[in-house]
């Protein structure tokens, strides 16, 4: 296949349609049978196109950190947006405040000043905020405890410009377990905790209707946590190493790789590709540097070691037996959403032929 495709040039991003296809509809069914909204992420793919694919498969909205992601995909024509990252000033309140003029949007925050000003916002347009409330189910980023959720609650249904309609969560924790089992422990943890949470705040008299959970570890599992009413999976589209060491992907359900030249061998313990920490990141699998930057397909016992800007060092035995300059090889990312945003465009490939390109139109939409 490799050879077939030198008209392509490298590095490059190459999504196999079928794979993803497959992780898609996998995904679309789960929620399905366990009655739950799909809300993707699509800090992943960072692409209009394959957000209205997931729409098409029965995806309620989408999920976006950034307005930038957000307008980008309110400009394909999204309606449905769900922001999960606090909106902090004037200048992105005045560009939240564009954004809603052309699409239904809905904010997660963790404090009372976030949402005093989403409040005002929404005084001043005429129209109340929906947001939801963050909670800290053990990833220790954003979000609260569970008990401060009720009286910071009370606070955030006293305003009048916006409309406490849920409580969020990322349990991005999970990625820490390093096994199908725990991963799944980790997702059954973190959805009683938000299903008890919700309990105490409407026990409280919050009317909390929503409870949305987040991640591709636990999705499978945590969207059958019974009160769940939503799950947001990114990485699914395409999956990566990460998910593959936790145990819910394999290198046959990895749908993006990095197409990548041998551009030297200078010795035999070393052989350099094209692709460097501008084409891979410099994500480590486990924070470990022995585990390397990415998997190179059909090479298990070849690491990629080393990463300057443009530069990727492999090492391992018997170099200039194994590769020839002028080789090419395809790399499972350690963590593939950072490498999509790092890209203009991505192949769709079928059958070992291209098929076209998406357009990576939210890339590098970070404000």
């Amino acid at each position: 296949m490799l050879s077939e495709l030198s008209y392509l040039d490298t590095p490059s991003l190459l999504i196999d349609v079928d794979r993803m296809e497959r992780n898609l509809k996998e995904m679309a069914d789960i929620a399905a049978d366990a009655g739950v909204a799909l809300r993707p992420h699509i800090k992943t793919h960072k692409s209009p196109k394959l957000a209205l694919r997931q729409i098409e498969l029965g995806a309620r909205g989408v999920t976006v950190a950034k307005i930038g992601e957000a307008d980008v995909m309110a400009d394909a024509g999204i309606k449905n947006i769900r922001i999960a990252y606090p909106i902090v000033g004037p200048e992105k309140l005045a560009r939240l405040a564009r954004l809603m003029k052309r699409a239904e949007v809905s904010i997660s925050l963790d404090n009372f000043e976030v949402a005093r000003g989403l409040s005002q916002l929404g005084e001043s347009i005429g129209k109340k905020i929906p947001i939801l409330l963050k909670i800290n189910t053990g990833l220790a980023r954003v979000g609260v405890t569970p008990h401060e959720a009720v009286p910071l609650g009370r606070q955030l249904a006293a305003l009048p410009g916006v409309d406490l309609v849920g409580i969020l969560t990322h349990e991005g924790q999970a990625m820490r377990e390093r096994s199908l089992e725990g991963a799944k422990r980790a997702a059954r943890e973190a959805g009683k905790i938000m299903v008890e949470t919700a309990e105490q705040m409407r026990a409280a008299g919050l009317n909390i209707r929503e409870i949305s959970v987040g991640s591709t570890a636990t999705a499978r599992e945590i969207a059958y946590v019974r009160g769940v009413t939503e799950i947001r999976p990114g990485t699914y589209i395409f999956n990566d190493v990460n998910e593959i060491t936790v145990g819910v992907a394999s290198e046959e359900t990895c749908a993006l790789t990095v197409h990548a030249t041998i551009v030297s061998i200078p010795a035999d313990d070393r052989a350099i590709l094209d692709a460097g920490s501008k084409a891979l990141t410099s994500d480590l699998l486990g924070g470990s540097p022995s585990n390397g930057y990415g998997f190179i397909k059909g090479y298990p016992n070849v690491k990629i070691a080393r990463l300057t800007e443009e530069h990727g060092i492999l090492e391992l035995q018997n170099a200039r037996q194994t590769f020839k300059v002028g080789q090419r090889v395809e790399i499972i990312p350690n963590h593939v959403c950072p490498v999509v945003n790092l890209a203009d465009v991505m192949y769709l490939m079928k059958n070992g032929e291209c098929q076209g390109q998406v357009e990576v139109l939210a890339r590098g939409k970070n404000r």
